[in-house]
């Protein structure tokens, strides 16, 4: 399966999910942390499965990294990760441990039910973005699940094991979090069967 050619009506939906959805999880990590919080999204953009399993938009698949899975559930049809690094994931634990910055070099079930939490206010903020774009009933994400591995084997493996084969595309979102003077990258991806990459492309054509 090749990569979708994109109109720019259709790049224009994709940032317009990619810039509400930083700006709904800026405010709720906000809260949660006490801090305040800035979300940039450099970049949307929708990958057939060759072009994500490849894990080219890793800036180092080789890294060790963390995700968090989930189902969407809801009018859509897919999965969803947040995929940390493990430097991005450890010092997210600092700042939901209120840890001075650099301290955890591992993590114990607490921590990583932190995270967990955090990963699950980033799926929901983008989840209510594509709601409110679609118009849908609202999308939910299930029961998460933690990993972790290299980067690359990290987003092959989930991606097949989640996704079972079906054909489907992955729109994968790249957050930069500045969280006071703490910077974080973080990439929420979709894994979309096609007919809701369509609907999700089709919105405003008609």
């Amino acid at each position: 399966m090749s990569g979708l050619n994109l109109t720019s009506q259709q790049l224009d939906v994709l940032k317009e999910i990619g810039n509400i959805g930083a700006g709904n999880a800026a405010t709720a990590l906000g809260q949660l942390f006490n801090k305040k919080v800035l979300i940039n999204v450099p970049s949307v953009k929708i990958l057939s499965f060759p072009e994500v399993l490849s894990a080219e938009f890793l800036s180092d698949p080789h890294e060790i990294g963390m995700a968090v899975s989930v189902n969407i559930l809801g009018s859509l049809t897919g999965d969803m990760l947040v995929l940390f690094s493990l430097k991005s994931a450890l010092s997210m634990i600092d700042i939901l441990a209120r840890r001075k910055a650099g301290t955890s070099q591992l993590f114990n079930l607490a921590d990583a039910s932190a995270l967990s939490e955090s990963s699950n206010i980033l799926c929901c903020s983008y989840l209510n973005a594509v709601t409110e774009f679609l118009k849908l009933y609202k999308l939910v994400p299930s029961v998460n699940q933690i990993h972790m591995d290299t980067m690359a084997r990290l987003v092959r493996h989930l991606i097949a094991g989640l996704h079972k084969g079906d054909a489907g595309y992955i729109l994968p979102i790249e957050n930069r979090l500045f969280i006071e003077d703490v910077e974080l990258n973080v990439f929420v991806l979709f894994l979309l069967a096609q007919e809701s990459v369509h609907k999700i492309l089709s919105i405003n054509q008609t």
